[in-house]
């Protein structure tokens, strides 16, 4: 097994180092591609990654884990490229086509572990100077509260490991916080002059959903997979569209701002559709009548949203004339008006659906203040003040572009993987900095006859290959949103788990950064939220977070070409939630405190070497933990330590291209309380009956090769 896991990053490496010896034949290479996109009107670009990753599953507990038996060791090895094509056969219409290639290397020769398909497409042009139009594939932003796709961040996140990040995020084809949209866009611009400024017109119309049957045990597609919750199925009853308007003037040389934003966001109920299913949908039931079911019946009333946002900004530095001063003001206001259904009991049987337009606001000022000293050093100051009521709904700003997900060793808990940070397994670290495009998980038996092949499902995804990767470009509706928020990272999401367009919260959101010439910077974030309505039974939740964090390159200090860059940062995020009457179980805190380190050295002109190590420690009074609730979570969580180290060895060409070794070890430690000491079910370990807490640990040994190439 060593040899061959040798063998492989020998390949890898010597097909990176192979890569270099072309760069003598670039000026030639270039110029053919200058001669060719000359004659034919065409461009080239792209994105190729190659990774080679093993994860080592390890437990000093495995006695009880009832999932023993199945592989201990995750091997994930493939290559995927993204090749752009730009057609532009005449000035005023463009055509591009992005291909996607994968194939699996432990299957190479195999055609079902190559696929290619059509990533993206669209055809663009423009009529003058002044109109843009698109259809197909395109993305999109306007603000915040409108059109947005929210992001996470890790302060001064370490090289090594803001590298996969940045490989998952190309995975899931994302680029910032723009949002993927799939329909026309118009676009119309008219510079009027200095004073008059400028004026941009838009319209979007997109698809966002369509009807589609989805397999409900699927691992893609579900949210919880052999589920019936409202949210656990993506299956799509009717067509959901987005219509929009977006009109800004910016007079004043473009230093002041006035724009509105209308929206339309619908279920197109002339397209409901059905399908036949068994009337019996366990595996005994194969044999039982087909009914006609609506495709997805736990979700099957459409949406109905207005969004309308009114925003106003100004640069003062700008109109003041001052390249030193940062001083610039945006305020938006957004109003949501939403259709939604209440359950209404006509008899023991029947139920009718009564409809409720709730209507919401949201409010969100930013703030950008300081000095700089042309690059000599820079003082800035960022804030924002929230204020979103409970009834504020905007799927298209809401929905967040990371939903924690088990990636690593599914295998080892495949019958609850499905619950993300509630699986016994789950690792921030894992959902974070690793993805798969396809990867086909092992069955639970090893018989091949009609019942062993039922039998070895699980309850998590079917025994198919699927693509596994938290990061992703989907909207989604107002059930799926409350279920991905029941199941968000408190390292990473739990104050504003929808970005700020995250409804029922208010506060503010501040920063402070010190930069010394390029070499040098400081942050400091202080964030305070706190609930606008109370949920059920409990009092406001209130959150708080502050931390600090600093990067400095030495080499680059002392003038040296190369860099010698050290960082790290430490965060502190929590929430009280009370509740009335339960004081003797405490506040109701929830409370996580999140490290980064990082180094990186660039010893010769390509070669470096880089190190990092994360740590984050969960603590949860006795209120948290019996109330911490989403899918999966069964048995009181009070304390979570996680820790991940990771070094390496890189050959870098550009910022988008490089070739690395990494060597690295995630470690896990959960404590549960198990409450009266009945003997619970921790989802997989069976707990004596006189034990009244758990601690479970694990470690996941990972030893990766990738290659990444941007051009």
């Amino acid at each position: 097994m060593m040899q061959k896991t040798l063998f492989s990053l020998l390949l890898i490496g010597s097909a990176a180092f192979a890569a270099s010896e072309l760069k003598t034949n670039q000026a030639l290479i270039n110029g053919k591609i200058d001669t060719i996109e000359s004659k034919r009107g065409i461009q080239v670009s792209g994105n190729i990654r190659a990774v080679y990753l093993g994860s080592y599953y390890d437990s000093d507990q495995k006695n009880v884990d009832s999932s023993s038996t199945m592989p201990d060791v995750e091997r994930d090895e493939f290559v995927s490229a993204d090749l752009d094509f730009h057609f532009h056969p005449w000035d005023f219409v463009r055509a591009n086509v992005m291909l996607r290639l994968e194939a699996g290397m432990q299957d190479y020769f195999s055609a079902a572990s190559k696929t290619i398909g059509v990533g993206w497409m669209n055809l663009e042009g423009n009529i003058g100077s002044d109109f843009y139009w698109v259809v197909g594939d395109f993305r999109q932003r306007y603000s915040p509260l409108t059109l947005n796709a929210p992001d996470v961040q890790v302060m001064y996140e370490p090289q090594i490991f803001s590298r996969e990040r940045q490989m998952a995020r190309t995975d899931a084809q994302l680029t910032g916080e723009e949002r993927n949209l799939e329909g026309a866009n118009l676009q119309f611009r008219r510079f009027l002059g200095e004073q008059a400024g400028e004026i941009r017109a838009e319209a979007i119309g997109a698809r966002l959903r369509r009807v589609q049957v989805l397999d409900l045990s699927g691992a893609n597609g579900n949210i919880l997979p052999n589920d019936s919750v409202s949210g656990a199925s993506q299956s799509a009853n009717m067509d959901k569209w987005l219509l929009s308007g977006n009109i800004e003037w910016l007079p004043m040389n473009k230093n002041l701002l006035l724009g509105v934003t209308e929206m339309f966001i619908f279920d197109d109920k002339s397209s409901y559709s059905y399908t036949y299913r068994h009337e019996d949908q366990t595996v005994d039931g194969l044999d039982s009548k087909y009914v006609l079911q609506s495709i997805n019946a736990v979700d099957s009333l459409p949406q109905r949203t207005f969004v309308t946002s009114v925003r106003v900004g100004g640069d003062v530095a700008s109109f003041l004339n001052n390249p030193n001063l940062i001083l610039d003001l945006t305020a938006e206001y957004a109003r949501s008006s939403d259709d939604v259904y209440h359950s209404v009991a006509i008899s023991d049987t029947t139920y009718f659906a009564e409809k409720e337009v709730l209507d919401g606001d949201a409010i969100l000022a930013t703030l950008n203040a300081g000095y700089k000293s042309g690059n000599t050093w820079k003082v800035q100051f960022s804030g924002n003040y929230i204020m979103n009521d409970s009834n504020w709904f905007n799927n298209l700003a809401q929905s967040p572009q990371f939903f924690a997900q088990r990636i690593l060793n599914t295998d080892r808990d495949g019958t609850v993987s499905k619950y993300g940070v509630n699986a016994p397994l789950y690792s921030t670290f894992g959902a974070l900095y690793h993805f798969t495009p396809k990867f086909s998980p092992a069955a639970t038996t090893l018989a091949t006859d009609d019942a062993g092949f039922a039998n070895g499902q699980t309850s998590s995804y079917d025994i198919a290959p699927y693509s596994k990767n938290s990061w992703t470009s989907l909207v989604y509706t107002r059930s799926e949103l409350a279920l991905i928020n029941s199941m968000s990272d408190p390292a990473l999401q739990l104050s504003l788990p929808n970005g700020l367009a995250t409804s029922n919260r208010t506060g503010v959101q501040t920063g402070i950064t010190v930069g010394l010439n390029d070499f040098a910077e400081v942050q400091l974030l202080f964030n305070s939220f706190q609930q606008v309505k109370a949920e059920s039974v409990f009092d406001k939740a209130k959150y708080l977070e502050y931390g600090a964090g600093a990067k400095w390159d030495v080499l680059k200090m002392l003038r040296f070409k190369l860099p010698l860059e050290i960082s790290g940062s430490y965060k502190h995020s929590s929430r009280k939630m009370g509740m009335e009457g339960a004081d003797s179980l405490g506040s109701g805190e929830l409370k996580c405190d999140f490290f980064n380190a990082g180094f990186y050295w660039q010893y010769l002109p390509r070669l470096g070497v880089s190190a990092g190590w994360q740590y984050i420690d969960m603590t949860l009074d006795d209120l948290a933990s019996l109330t911490k609730g989403g899918a999966g979570y069964e048995v009181p969580l009070v304390k979570g330590k996680q820790m991940q180290w990771m070094v390496g060895l890189d050959y870098s060409l550009t910022s988008d291209a490089w070739f690395t070794l990494n060597y690295g070890i995630i470690s896990v430690e959960n404590t549960y309380n198990v409450s009266s000491g009945t003997g619970a079910n921790l989802n997989y370990a069976i707990l004596d009956a006189n034990e009244i807490s758990y601690k479970h640990s694990f470690t996941q040994t990972i030893v990766e090769a990738t290659i990444n190439v941007g051009f």
